[in-house]
């Protein structure tokens, strides 16, 4: 897969947001995408997958992920 732009990951990753939970608005689902892919390892994934992989933790009741205190060479 080639890598998406910034801009249409984050768009792609809105849409799924909204599909997963209806209850979300698709503002607030832009900004969830925004934090997503802010994390190194969601925005290595495809946008679909970060989505569904965030969920999943979530109803693992792992709600909190780690950010790297320095970036990977």
């Amino acid at each position: 897969m080639d890598k998406l732009s910034p801009d249409v990951w984050m768009s792609r990753c809105a849409q799924r947001i909204v599909q997963v939970d209806q209850g979300i608005g698709l503002e607030e689902a832009h900004e969830i995408a925004r934090d997503l892919h802010a994390f190194e390892r969601t925005a290595e994934m495809a946008p679909e997958e970060a989505v569904d992989f965030a969920a999943a933790q979530i109803a693992r009741g792992r709600t909190s992920f780690e950010r790297r205190t320095a970036p990977r060479d």
